[in-house]
């Protein structure tokens, strides 16, 4: 009998493995069935020995060994990738098994048949080899330059490794973002390039899969960081496109940071790795400027001003009107315009449900925190019963947590008349259609697109007819594959009220994005025109930016200086409140900071968060991570969180 140690798939286990028992030795990597709780889970083998060297432990323990089901596949997975697997799972506080599902597309296991493929002699190269025959080493370096000028350097790099015989791994953080890079990059190396994405049918999966592993000549991979694990022990580089795009962070438990994965991988197996986007982390940039990574063909901290950009401010025509307005007569100007020369426009705004702004109803100005500048957020009942604020309502703001009472007078002008309004995306829509009827206007954003192919379907017709106008949220960049004639961002002021350290590199982003994707005419419109971000990101001034952000992180010691986690519980209030106390008492020696959550709430249930604050070179700290996976199950814990509040 042998004792069969595993990482059973299941996101409900807090163990680092589980044993089994087997009649046969099972050899580590491969995939087996095994029972847990009721129910036949895929679970990886990590450990096979003899009954017999372990008879003393069985025979104490107080439960007993089940038995394999089935042994599913042979060894798949290189030693680097478990490697990259353990170190992973220590980072984020979460078991190796825990992690393997955000690792290993679901078409493999699912489709456990396919991997019979890599017993065949003629797998090319072999996936067992060590990396020791490699002559490249893990050299980090980083690209940012506007897409089509990256892609150029990408297309070189990619010729320069297949003439030394290695592979590429191109990892990106969306589907969409695979195909558009599959059309940049496959002209004249069709017959090399595999992509993998969430669209192709089980099919084309098995095809493309068959081919790439089987291919004698190097090969270009285009895929999310799922595909990985892909078994070819030729890579020479891992590019980490879109870095400081959304999608690299995983939205369910266990939550971990897919770069931090791809990073440490290409570190195990010895390989360069690129990071490229237009705009790139303020974390990565400080890595840069530190000396710890180097450059990849060039760093541009200036983008080029190859649009006419117009910025309305809204404080004045609020002043003209005497009334709040969604669209200023500049941006419908624009459009009208659109239209006339049918030529096509997108325009962004704010997704529906974040936080209204307030404003000055005769002057037009925000109100804002006294402590961070941020805009406050109106909120009709008190946040905090135990504070003395009054019983008409709060401000708070989001970003430094300051809570006043909302019977107050503009700070500008002195007038009484503050008033909440809400400028969503369904409010842009109903007043673009109110003011232009015949209007050609299409809408993406999670109201209007449930799913990948009708987000497609809405852009291909977006760009096939002229005059038209797409309406969207961050949601609709990803499906923008070529330039538009004009730009906008018509609704993004309630952007700054969002509880998140990093929002303000967020918006710069977001600005940069919207602008960049017009061929002629960029126009903002905002009740903050004077604000830092808007001023570098309207004149694409990255170094100015990133100066100021750094230096502001620097002081409070965020990211890159330091590292948080938040550790979150919710539910019933007396459940909350008595597992708030728990734990007050497991982490009474960390300094943690505990208080409500009014974000982490879902529906009408109760959340507190628990926030630790470390210096980064803290970090892994074996004493914290056994004390945190000593946490039950039902508390979130999240290492280096968007949000803290």
């Amino acid at each position: 009998m042998f004792i069969i140690e595993c990482l059973p798939f299941s996101k409900s286990l807090n163990k680092d493995s589980l044993s089994y028992f087997s009649s046969q030795p099972v050899e580590p990597g491969s995939l087996i069935k095994v029972g847990l709780r009721g129910k036949s889970v895929n679970a990886l083998v990590i450990g096979s020995q003899n009954a017999t060297e372990r008879k003393t432990e069985i025979k104490s323990a107080n439960f007993q060994l089940k038995k394999i089901s089935s042994v599913i596949a042979k060894p798949f997975l290189q030693k680097e990738f478990l490697e990259a697997v353990k170190e992973t799972s220590e980072y984020f506080v979460a078991s190796p098994g825990n992690i393997l599902s955000h690792l290993i597309p679901l078409f493999i296991l699912e489709n456990p048949n396919v991997l019979s493929i890599l017993k065949e002699e003629k797998i090319n190269p072999p996936i067992n080899k060590a990396h020791s025959e490699q002559k490249t080493k893990n050299e980090i370096s980083v690209s940012q330059v506007p897409d089509e000028e990256r892609f150029i350097h990408y297309r070189s790099l990619i010729r320069e490794e297949f003439a030394k015989k290695k592979s590429v791994f191109l990892c990106l953080p969306q589907n969409e973002d695979i195909r558009q890079a599959k059309t940049k990059l496959s002209r004249g190396i069709e017959f090399f390039v595999y992509a993998f994405h969430n669209d192709l049918s089980n099919k084309d999966l098995k095809k493309e899969w068959k081919e790439a592993c089987l291919a004698s000549h190097p090969i270009l991979v285009l895929a999310t960081a799922k595909w990985l694990f892909l078994p070819r022990g030729d890579f020479g580089t891992i590019i980490i496109d879109k870095e400081n795009q959304n999608g690299w962070k995983t939205l369910s438990r266990p939550f971990i940071d897919l770069r931090f994965f791809a990073e440490t991988l290409a570190n195990k197996k010895n390989i360069r790795t690129v990071i490229g986007d237009s705009f790139l982390r303020v974390e990565t940039l400080s890595k840069y400027k530190q000396g710890e990574i180097t450059e990849f063909e060039n760093v541009k901290w200036r983008l080029p001003k190859d649009v006419a950009t117009q910025v309305v401010d809204l404080r004045e025509s609020s002043k003209k009107e005497k009334e709040f307005k969604i669209l200023s007569p500049e941006i419908l100007e624009l459009i009208n315009q659109t239209i006339s020369k049918s030529s096509n426009m997108f325009i962004f705004a704010a997704r529906k449900g974040l936080s209204s702004v307030t404003v000055c109803r005769d002057c037009g100005e925000q109100v804002k925190c006294n402590n961070c500048s941020s805009p406050m957020v109106l909120y009709k009942t008190k946040i905090y019963p135990d504070r003395n604020v009054g019983t008409g309502g709060a401000f708070k703001c989001h970003q430094c947590g300051e809570t006043r009472d909302a019977a107050e007078v503009c700070q500008n002008c002195g007038s009484w008349k503050l008033a909440a309004f809400g400028s969503g995306i369904d409010r842009v829509a109903e007043e673009i259609r109110k003011n232009i009827p015949n209007i050609n206007l299409y809408e993406i954003h999670k109201d209007t697109t449930g799913t990948n192919t009708k987000a497609l379907k809405i852009a291909g017709s977006f760009y096939e007819n002229k005059g038209s106008v797409l309406l969207g949220t961050e949601m609709a960049f990803p499906y923008l594959y070529k330039k538009v004639t004009n730009s906008a961002i018509v609704s993004f002021d309630s952007l700054f009220s969002i509880p998140d350290f990093r929002i303000r590199e967020k918006i710069f982003r977001l600005i940069l994005q919207t602008k960049n994707i017009a061929k002629e005419n960029f126009l903002i419109q905002s009740r903050n025109p004077d604000d830092s971000t808007v001023k570098f990101a309207i004149t694409g001034n990255l170094l100015d930016f990133y100066k100021k952000e750094i230096e502001d992180r620097k002081i409070l010691d965020y990211p890159p200086f330091g590292i948080f986690i938040k550790i979150t519980t919710r539910g019933t209030k007396n459940f909350v409140s008595r597992e708030t106390e728990i734990l007050k008492n497991i982490l009474k020696d960390c300094n943690a900071a505990i208080f409500n959550s009014v974000h982490e709430k879902k529906g009408e249930q109760s959340a507190v968060n628990a926030v630790i604050k470390l210096p980064k070179d803290e970090w892994p700290k074996p004493s914290l991570i056994s004390l945190l996976k000593s946490l039950s199950p039902h508390f979130e814990i999240k290492v280096d969180p968007d949000n803290l509040l």
